[in-house]
């Protein structure tokens, strides 16, 4: 009977497969064994392969410190071996396989796309430093956001925060990269959102800025939406890209779809909190340094004009009022 050898790692994956042929086979950690075990329950020469009289196949003990794993668990010194059944040797299991049994069909073999990005952020020490800036960011917001004594410590607890969050995140998406492209990449997702979260970072103190410069501008929140909508789109496509094999059109697409999503349903929720009109004027509560001489100021004398020219345009809708109204009087 022929039968396949397969090594399992510890998730039970396939790590080697060896045929059986008619001679012995003998399996330890030993470098001059068939199979070679990367075990340190396992003895130099723990067990062999030989054939009965009868032909089947048998595993046999070598007189080794653990024994053989029977399929039940038990210990035994030998195994007469069938398709399907597992066996252990050490703390590494053994499986061993009809030739003929089935296998799932092939995966599609897609174009790779090449990435438009510098090698250097393919390299796990690369997208280990994008992770350390977007920390270091994130820390450095919350830092600079507290005027407290332990101001240090909320930028620390700020950066494990961030760590933590960013590790869930990308492990959900490495978990559904191996479902469904048989690859994590779980350093690949974290640095994608590193990088994202960094971008945003960079846009919020940006934004902080020109709500200072310009307190009115009517630009500035539908511009931050749009861009964080942005965002969004592009985190979501490139998180599909290393998790899936979709094309690059239909990763834009729903990423686009689940950003406008939100969008709305930002919208809609904050309808409800809306104010009325009202013609007391609001201002971002943002102070920054900002050098005084590069402000536009003048001197009391021009003060004074602008004063002088305000109080005239009053006191002539003051004027234009009154007649108005003793026009109003005098009409019977």
């Amino acid at each position: 009977m022929a039968l396949i050898v397969e090594v399992l790692g510890r998730h039970g994956e396939v790590r080697l497969r060896w045929a059986l042929g008619d001679g012995p086979l003998t399996i330890g950690r030993g470098y001059d064994n068939d199979i070679v075990l990367d075990d340190r329950y396992a003895d130099a020469r723990h067990a062999r392969v030989v054939r009965q009289q009868d032909g089947a196949p048998v595993l046999e003990d070598l007189g080794s410190v653990n024994a053989l794993g029977g399929p039940d668990g038990a210990r035994v010194t030998r195994v007469v071996l069938r398709p399907d059944m597992q066996v252990r040797v050490g703390r590494t299991r053994l499986r061993f396989r009809d030739p003929d049994a089935p296998l799932p069909p092939a995966l599609p073999d897609l174009p790779v796309e090449r990435l438009r990005v510098p090698l250097w952020l393919l390299r796990p020490w690369g997208q280990l430093g994008v992770c350390a800036v977007a920390a270091a960011a994130t820390a450095w917001d919350a830092w600079s956001d507290s005027y407290r004594g332990s101001a240090a410590s909320a930028g620390l607890y700020a950066a494990l925060g961030f760590g933590m969050v960013i590790s869930l995140w990308a492990g959900i998406w490495a978990v559904a990269g191996r479902v469904a492209a048989h690859r994590a990449r779980f350093l690949a997702h974290v640095a994608m959102v590193s990088g994202v979260v960094t971008v945003a970072l960079v846009y919020s103190w940006v934004a902080v800025w020109i709500a200072f410069l310009f307190p009115d501008n009517p630009v500035a929140s539908p511009a931050g939406e749009a861009i964080g909508a942005a965002l969004l789109a592009a985190l979501l496509a490139g998180h599909l890209r290393l998790a899936s094999r979709m094309p690059r059109r239909r990763r834009w697409i729903t990423g686009l779809a689940v950003a406008a999503g939100v969008l709305v349903i930002g919208w809609v929720a904050g309808l409800p909190k809306r104010k009325e009109f009202s013609d007391v004027p609001t201002f971002a509560p943002a102070l920054k340094p900002f050098p005084a001489a590069w402000i536009p100021t003048g001197d009391l004398r021009s003060l004074r004009e602008v004063a002088v020219g305000l109080r005239s345009k009053v006191d002539a809708l003051r004027a234009t009022h009154e007649t108005v109204r003793d026009r109003s009087d005098d009409t019977p």
